[in-house]
């Protein structure tokens, strides 16, 4: 049992079967309860709730803990629209209306900035959104086969690599949905050595690709196959392992709210990508530079600039933290620097070496309100300053935000 103060549970112990009442969904998509002065995570739990949960892990300042029997559910939670919610590992808040989700993902945008970051952002968090479902035009399906060697196709379960055999995804753009529908009604098409499937929407259909060692073969398996996107007025062709936003229906609006209308000579964009941010940027900067690790992913930027007849962007195939030391010596200082990072953020090297180069504005990109809180942190100290702040909900369903932030050099009036 837990350690107990004056009668009362305060340190639970693994184990342990608790009452308790969830507060709100914090930021990974489970709900905050508290045993004493102890905070203890519930997935699959709704603000309100009164449960009773048993204990399965405990770490210095908090415990995690499952289901064990609901006493008197939220009123808020409502039927989830897929079968295979709760088993499913990909979404976590379908049990939510989805007006409440995203005032929970402002909330954990409002709450790392608070915390990780320490700023207090009284401003307006605008949350731009879409359809809730059928708005996902990729997707990874795991395979595993059953004793005939017939193949099953799905997503992981929650919190385990075990296969949740999925035969209908709500959250797929219809198309992508029957795609998947034909994998399970003739499925002789995927090799007998495959261990996953891609599902990739493109402007010209589905492209169904099958892989097996896929690790160490990201660019070949690239390279087996390109769909074609209009965004925004401008053309981008991608391959299956090629980073691209997920949400068909509101990549327009995400690309609309981080170009704004920032224009001038010189635009700088880190983790470029397939140059999602800089063809748009091309039509309002005399010069972009874009910077991008992935060979893959240049290729396919130098070929959509081509596509699009943009003559003005130069792609750098160098790391971001290789170009901002190695390549900036004598420049000037850009009117815009964009930067769309990894999950991992930027991090202490870059932010100081953007700092060094100081572009008047900075637009951040995030899909990781923590780690964005972390590295604004490090450009407010650094002399610059917020000016807006707004979420776009690219993955409905789930705990992802997406968090779009420009900042201006104090200096600049």
């Amino acid at each position: 049992m837990g350690e107990r103060i004056e009668g009362r549970l305060e340190r639970p112990a693994i184990g342990d079967l608790c009452e308790v009442t969830i507060e709100k969904i914090v930021y990974g998509g489970e709900g905050l309860a508290r045993i004493g002065d102890f905070a203890v995570f519930v997935p699959m739990a709704a603000p309100g709730d009164r449960l009773r949960v048993r204990v399965v892990s405990v770490e210095r300042r908090f415990a995690r803990a499952v289901i064990e029997e609901p006493i008197a559910l939220s009123p808020l939670r409502r039927t989830p629209p897929c079968d295979y919610f709760g088993t499913c590992g990909g979404c976590q808040l379908q049990h939510l209306p989805y007006a409440d989700q995203l005032d929970a993902k402002v909330g954990f945008v409002r709450e790392s900035l608070q915390r990780i970051g320490g700023i207090d952002w009284q401003g307006p968090l605008p949350i731009h959104s879409g359809p809730e479902l059928g708005y996902r035009s990729r997707a990874e399906l795991k395979i595993e086969r059953d004793e005939a060697g017939r193949p099953r196709f799905g997503y992981f379960q929650l919190a385990t690599h075990e296969l949740c055999e999925v035969h209908a995804c709500p959250i797929l753009h219809p198309l992508a949905g029957r795609a998947l529908e034909r994998l399970w009604e003739d499925p002789s098409k995927i090799p007998g050595d495959a261990t996953r499937v891609w599902l990739t929407l493109g402007d010209g259909g589905v492209l169904v690709t099958a892989a097996t060692g896929e690790n160490g073969r990201i660019a070949e398996i690239d390279a087996s196959g390109t769909v074609s996107q209009v965004v925004a007025g401008k053309s981008y062709s991608f391959g299956v392992r090629s980073f691209f936003q997920g949400n068909r229906l509101l990549v327009d609006d995400l690309v609309r709210v981080a170009c704004g209308e920032e224009k001038g000579a010189r635009a700088v964009d880190l983790y470029a990508g397939v140059g999602l941010f800089s063809l748009q940027l091309a039509g309002r900067f005399e010069k972009v530079c874009a910077v991008e690790g992935s060979r893959v992913a240049v290729a396919h930027g130098t070929a959509n600039a081509q596509l699009n007849a943009i003559d003005n962007i130069v792609f750098e195939s160098v790391s971001v933290e290789g170009w901002l030391k190695y390549r900036t010596a004598g420049w000037e200082s850009p009117d815009l620097l964009l930067l769309d990072p990894p999950r991992a953020g930027a991090g202490a090297v870059v932010v100081e070496r953007i700092i060094s180069l100081a572009p008047t504005t900075i637009i951040y990109i995030s899909c990781d309100p923590a780690t964005l809180a972390r590295d604004l942190k490090g450009l407010l100290a650094g002399g610059y300053r917020l000016t807006s702040i707004d979420a776009v909900d690219m993955f409905p369903q789930t705990w992802h935000v997406e968090t779009v932030v420009r900042l201006t050099r104090s200096s600049v009036v």
